[in-house]
């Protein structure tokens, strides 16, 4: 994971001015979006049939559940259609680690148990919407409006702990996540077991694949690269039963030829490590993302989450919330 520390500080360093800076793009592209053509849909190459009730050409199953109650979420008036402005939040470990000069890429990949829960009762807080990337899609095709402050969030690699510490936090604010699983990784130490992929997938997170030994698909091959991409969309839906249509480059390495194998495998988008909150229809296989990681202040966390500081009020019931989950669980 060496490749993680290359790039991990710049983009920590630029987050608040890359977000600053897509918000004022935002602002000139939503006035010629009609001058954006969209991208081709890409047919499913899998075995798979799409879910019942989705349009053929529409395999976006995870829609109804992505509000607690499965209530109509509020809708907003910020631009829908192929360019949006939607933080795609991406996290790693969900652990506590010391920031020795021995474990700083270790510190920066990692969040404490802890400040997460106050993280995810924050957006709870503020109002703020989980969504998928299949809620993205449709948001940036025009077919569906999104609710208020939609946010996005993604834990990379496939780590045990997205089902052990993650997951309960998520599921107590009835919010959706996408975790990019390496499939070669699955039931090593540290990742998660096949049951607890299929149990995240049937508790209602997102799986998505992220390669099957998570490799810069930028630096090897084409052939190479086209068989750790295809293999591990293999795997995890043999694992899952269904289509996986979600993909993370891992360390963030892509190029035009890799994006391209990606649509041609059959994903319907893929995300990044490039800063930024807009996202784009043409777009769709190279989305934005902020690194959440290390210890950043609730302020931080609300900026990156494209929400307003929570106030002192906010903050004492924040941590209210996050205590009393503590007590549930002594």
């Amino acid at each position: 994971m060496s490749q993680h520390g290359t790039h991990l500080s710049q983009r920590h360093a630029g987050r608040h001015l890359a977000i600053l800076t897509s918000v004022l793009v935002l602002a000139l592209v939503t006035g010629v979006t009609g001058m954006f053509g969209g991208s081709a849909e890409v047919a499913r190459q899998g075995p798979f049939p799409v879910h019942p009730g989705t349009p053929a050409t529409l395999p976006d199953d995870r829609l109804g559940s992505e509000v607690a109650g499965g209530a109509q979420p509020p809708t907003v008036s910020i631009p829908v259609g192929p360019n949006v402005a939607v933080p795609i939040l991406y996290y790693h470990y969900i652990r506590t680690i010391a920031p020795t000069p021995q474990n700083l890429l270790s510190f920066d990949l990692s969040i404490p148990p802890g400040l997460f829960a106050r993280q995810m009762a924050l957006l709870h807080v503020e109002g703020a919407h989980t969504i998928t990337l299949a809620t993205l899609m449709q948001a940036l095709r025009g077919r569906t409006r999104l609710p208020s402050h939609p946010v996005v969030l993604t834990f990379d690699d496939g780590y045990a702990d997205f089902a052990t510490a993650a997951e309960p936090v998520l599921q107590k604010y009835g919010f959706v996540a996408t975790a990019f699983v390496v499939s070669g990784f699955v039931n090593r130490p540290r990742y998660m077991t096949a049951a607890q992929v299929r149990q995240m997938d049937a508790d209602g997170m997102v799986i998505g694949a992220h390669t099957v030994h998570h490799v810069d698909l930028a630096s090897i091959p084409p052939a190479a690269a086209r068989t750790e991409i295809d293999n591990s969309l293999a795997a995890l839906e043999a694992l899952l039963g269904h289509p996986v249509l979600d993909f993370a480059y891992p360390y963030g390495g892509f190029s035009a030829a890799v994006e391209q194998l990606v649509q041609q495998a059959g994903f319907r988008d893929a995300v990044t490590t490039v800063g930024g909150v807009v996202q784009s229809l043409t777009g769709c296989f190279a989305f934005h993302r902020t690194d959440i990681g290390g210890a950043p202040s609730l302020a931080d966390f609300a900026r990156d989450a494209g929400l307003p500081l929570p106030s002192a009020a906010d903050q004492t019931r924040i941590v209210d919330m996050t205590q009393v989950s503590a007590l549930h669980n002594v």
